[in-house]
């Protein structure tokens, strides 16, 4: 996900967001296209690029620490590997459920709570992973350019940039170009 880290602010922010937004604007106007065929679509290109966005500044970086800073990155790569499945088996899922219920083949009610439930119950564990995450590649980031281990008051700011990432993108990418670059 290095590439990412390489975009300019402007670029990531349309491959991020302006691209899905503009799809859902055009399928707001009922083009006759089906919301369906672009969803997939639409959750990959998010998917990759926060996800990836927070996994390169997460490991990128991380090979540019000094020696004295030691943050476990094995750690946050299980942590932060359970949302990017979960996202993308909850797309195909509903994919799946959405094409049986057109061809008519849909589940019994209990089964579907069932599903539900666990959905619900591995949503909040992506949550916290998310969160996670979220605070390990804003420590990895601050901690590189303070050339020192940072604590919570130091990286709170890049925490909530990396969080609201549609701002957050236009903030941080082009301290981020100044750090990827060799």
């Amino acid at each position: 996900m290095r590439f990412l880290l390489r975009l300019k602010h402007w670029q990531l922010f349309t491959l991020v967001w302006g691209i899905p937004f503009g799809l859902n604007i055009l399928l707001f106007f009922d083009t006759g296209f089906p919301i369906i065929a672009i969803f997939p679509v639409m959750t990959l290109l998010f998917t990759i690029g926060v996800y990836g966005w927070i996994w390169g500044i997460s490991i990128e970086l991380h090979k540019k620490l000094p020696a004295d800073v030691k943050l476990n990155v094995g750690q946050f790569k299980i942590v932060f590997t359970i949302p990017i499945v979960y996202m993308l088996a909850l797309t195909f899922w509903m994919i799946n459920n959405i094409f049986s219920t057109l061809s008519g083949h849909s589940g019994e009610n209990g089964e579907n709570m069932n599903v539900i439930g666990i959905i619900i119950f591995i949503h909040l564990l992506s949550m916290v992973c998310i969160i996670l995450g979220l605070r390990f590649a804003a420590k990895t980031m601050k901690s590189v350019e303070l050339g020192r281990m940072a604590n919570f008051g130091d990286y709170v700011g890049e925490f909530f940039l990396i969080w609201f990432s549609p701002v957050g993108v236009w903030i941080l990418q082009p301290r981020l170009n100044k750090l990827t670059d060799d």
